[in-house]
């Protein structure tokens, strides 16, 4: 789903003005990545070097910037919640209190929590 959404339909959600994420630099440098994997593949070439996109990840994250070995948990969960902001529709992300269940049955709960998670965060990662 993600290499086809990549390869042409985020643009549509790019998110160049809100004050998370990236601009839609790293989306984009992701997109990159994705078509010369496309690229290589149907010209029956097995490698591709990442370098743009690890400079462009570099540049927005320091402790990528370098050659030093990163731990690949750390550089998963910072890159998805990175290229999460850089799609996301959500253009503001309000403070939302939320009840506890007091009781309420778990469905009524979920829906109200996921209600409120959609409002900050609109975006094909989620």
């Amino acid at each position: 789903i993600l290499p086809s959404y990549f390869h042409k339909d985020f643009v549509y959600d790019l998110n160049t003005e809100g004050t998370w994420g990236w601009g839609g630099k790293l989306a984009v440098a992701f997109a990159d990545l994705l078509t010369q994997v496309a690229n290589a593949e149907s010209k029956g070439l097995q490698v591709v070097s990442p370098e743009s996109f690890r400079r462009v990840l570099g540049d927005l994250r320091n402790q990528f910037a370098g050659w030093q070995q990163q731990d690949a948990q750390e550089f998963l969960s910072i890159f998805l919640e990175d290229l999460n902001e850089d799609v996301n529709r959500a253009q503001s992300k309000p403070y939302i209190v939320l009840d506890d269940s007091n009781g309420r049955p778990d469905a009524e709960v979920a829906c109200e929590y996921w209600s409120a998670h959609c409002r900050r965060e609109c975006s094909v990662m989620t």
